[in-house]
């Protein structure tokens, strides 16, 4: 595992990923009406067009990307289907918003971002 990008280590993982979150949510969502996840389906679709063929999403896009988020509000202590997607979910907003390289992903800690955080509040003061 990678750290932040959890099983996402290349582009092309990442496109995996995207594929298999898309399907569990569909999944779901072919049992019934669901606000919270025709908000993430929505999202992960867009994810999707402004990845396409290679593309790298505007600074813009990757900020209008917030799966993570609603994550982590939505899905906290859940097992199961919903787990596995909120663990997708994490990695891929993660992955979507800072939009590493394959060197970069592959080697990705969280030790990483904690320095990244760490030189923004100094930033601050």
């Amino acid at each position: 595992m990678a750290g932040v990008y959890g099983e996402i280590n290349s582009r092309k993982d990442f496109d995996r990923v995207l594929q298999q979150a898309t399907a569990l949510v569909r999944k779901i969502l072919a049992h019934g009406p669901n606000p919270v996840m025709q908000r993430i389906a929505k999202q992960l679709d867009a994810m999707k067009r402004w990845s396409d063929g290679g593309r790298k999403p505007t600074d813009n896009e990757r900020r209008n990307i917030d799966v993570g988020l609603v994550a982590a509000r939505e899905f906290d202590g859940e097992t199961g289907e919903i787990g596995e997607l909120a663990t997708k979910l994490f990695s891929l907003n993660n992955y979507f918003e800072d939009w590493p390289t394959d060197a970069e992903a592959a080697s990705a800690t969280d030790e990483d971002f904690e320095e990244d955080d760490d030189l923004d509040e100094d930033d601050e003061k």
